[in-house]
């Protein structure tokens, strides 16, 4: 948990393997979601996709307008031209590979991130950046965004969100990185809608480092200005959609209350754990603004990250206090994790300057252990209840969806697909996508009428490869991590000696306590596809005759019966 005090400058070549670590421990983690969860069908929002996007582009009707159409609340142009994209270089729409391709885009962001941190670190560190990040982006508690295909908005928010923040906030007035910060802040406007906050927080950011130098330059007004515009068109952009409006916060104990739970984040149903997360960043604040405080940069971009996180949770709590039981959106929780992260390397900076003398360093480090733990735990939580309560029930769902797609293809009666339960969220326009013979062109294999061929796109065998190894990245990522860490102790290169046993115990206890969250993956019951399948297969067998519905019973434990003669299925589903 700790950072050594007087740890050289890494290398960039040191680094990167720390860095590739992350990779494959995120990626895998990422794939293994999918591989487990994910539907070849395209799910929910995608059949809007399909119908206001795709079916105008195979019809040759589609304009550069398009691409920047409303959808729902958002503006999401790079999604469009990321699908369009991958339907163009494979040949055919295959959300499977959509999801594959989120997945990369994530992992490579989080490296982004740990890449940010150890550049504000003074290049120190590195090592134990990568490993207190992978946690945040492992656990499939944001798993809407990873079994989604269209929810490459949220990366790209973040992205763009992120790039703002360093480049506006930190790059000099005029510079490349500035120039770099501007051109992200506009384009995230076309990312979500949500897209504006970061330059809000740039803002709050220059207002902050202007309150304490007690004054703003030229550049600084400058870029205030910029943040201004940026925010002002955001919202000149956005859309107001009706259906959306119950959902919306209608007085301010709503809006309170909602606020309290996404602040309180991953803890949600404790409002209070809110005053444990904020502890480290106040603290920082307070020490932010002593005379002498030597890691300035260090501390705004924590304490930057913090806001924009925070005002994703206040829009959140806006726009969705009343969607769901209490509980956010899972695929809103890749922004409000920031705000755990920045109050988790808050910590880390304060046990920094805490042991510099002006604290007894044991109890610095004891409570940053304990502080971490705590985080750690709530990821875990959070994790297994998004697991139970959405992608287990969701995989459910899309399996009866896609036996009610093959039983209409196969005898082309509609019936078939409108027998509810079926697709969601709307059969109709889903057996108007299906009967379309220009959109057929580029559908899935699983949305093609049986006498037509069954042939998968260029990249398909690429995906399914690598989802079928998504455990073996994984784990190639966690023994990397281990190797790199033992390989430091051996060499002292992690600035960790025998005459420091404190730090080589706080080593262990933070490579303990993330291997147990890491843990969560492999302590369920089933491992494979076809075992979750199986499982699932036979719970639709026994709701449908429940329902006295034995047509249908008899279709799911056939292909219950079908998988368990596969071979495949974990002793635990058997």
């Amino acid at each position: 948990m700790t950072t050594p005090t007087h740890l050289p400058e890494d290398t960039f070549k040191h680094f990167a393997a720390w860095l590739a670590a992350l990779f494959l421990v995120v990626l895998g983690a990422k794939l293994w979601v999918v591989q487990l969860y994910g539907s070849p069908l395209p799910l929910w929002d995608q059949w809007y996709e399909a119908d206001n996007f795709f079916r105008p582009w195979v019809e040759g009707q589609l304009t550069w307008r398009d691409f920047f159409a409303p959808h729902n609340e958002h503006r999401i142009f790079f999604t469009r031209l990321l699908d369009l994209g991958l339907i163009r270089l494979n040949g055919r729409w295959e959300p499977l590979l959509q999801m594959t391709v989120n997945a990369f885009i994530y992992a490579i962001f989080a490296c982004g991130v740990a890449w940010v941190l150890w550049r504000f670190w003074e290049r120190k560190n590195g090592g134990f950046i990568c490993f207190l990040l992978a946690p945040f982006f492992a656990l499939p508690y944001a798993a809407e965004n990873t079994i989604w295909a269209i929810n490459s908005q949220t990366y790209f928010l973040n992205v763009f969100s992120l790039a703002t923040l360093i480049g506006l906030g930190f790059g000099r007035p005029g510079g490349r990185g500035w120039w770099f910060g501007l051109a992200a802040g506009i384009l995230g406007l076309f990312s979500a809608a949500a897209g504006l906050l970061a330059a809000v927080a740039t803002g709050g950011l220059i207002v902050l480092r202007a309150i304490k130098s007690r004054r703003m330059d030229r550049g600084a007004l400058i870029t205030l200005g910029l943040c201004l515009a940026i925010t002002g068109l955001g919202a000149a952009l956005s859309v107001k959609v009706e259906a959306d409006q119950p959902l919306q916060a209608h007085t301010l104990a709503e809006f309170a209350s909602a606020l309290f739970h996404n602040l309180a984040w991953p803890f949600f149903d404790v409002p209070e754990m809110m005053i444990l997360i904020f502890a480290p960043l106040v603290l920082l604040l307070a020490l932010y603004f002593r005379p002498g405080f030597q890691s300035s940069q260090a501390a705004e971009l924590l304490l930057g990250l913090g806001l924009w996180s925070g005002l994703q949770s206040a829009a959140l709590a806006y726009g969705r206090a009343n969607y769901g039981d209490g509980i956010p959106a899972s695929r809103y929780m890749d922004e409000l994790t920031f705000l755990v992260i920045a109050s988790l390397f808050a910590a880390v900076l304060l046990v920094q300057s805490w042991s510099r003398g002006r604290f007894p360093e044991g109890i610095a480090l004891l409570m940053s252990l304990a502080f971490a733990a705590v985080l750690f735990s709530g990821l875990c939580r959070i994790s297994q209840i998004v697991v139970d309560n959405l992608l287990a029930p969701t995989r459910m769902t899309t399996l009866v969806a896609e036996e009610r797609t093959e039983a209409f293809l196969a005898t082309g009666d509609p019936r078939e697909l409108l027998e509810r339960p079926t697709v969601r969220p709307d059969p109709q326009l889903t057996l108007r996508l299906l009967r379309n013979a220009r959109l057929q062109t580029i559908l899935p294999v699983e949305c093609l009428p049986a006498a037509m061929p069954r042939v998968t796109g260029r990249l398909a065998a690429v995906s399914q490869a690598l989802l079928r190894h998504a455990m073996t990245v994984l784990f190639c990522g966690l023994i990397w991590f281990t190797g790199l860490y033992g390989y430091g102790l051996v060499r002292a290169t992690l600035g960790l000696a025998r005459e420091n046993p404190a730090g080589i115990a706080v080593l262990l206890t933070c490579l303990v306590t993330c291997l147990v969250a890491f843990g969560f993956f492999w302590s369920k019951r089933s491992v494979s596809r076809e075992s979750v399948e199986y499982q699932m297969h036979r719970d639709l067998a026994a709701y449908f005759k429940s329902s006295n519905n034995l047509k249908r019973a008899a279709i799911h434990e056939h292909k219950a019966d079908e998988l368990g003669k596969s071979g495949n299925l974990s002793h635990a589903a058997q």
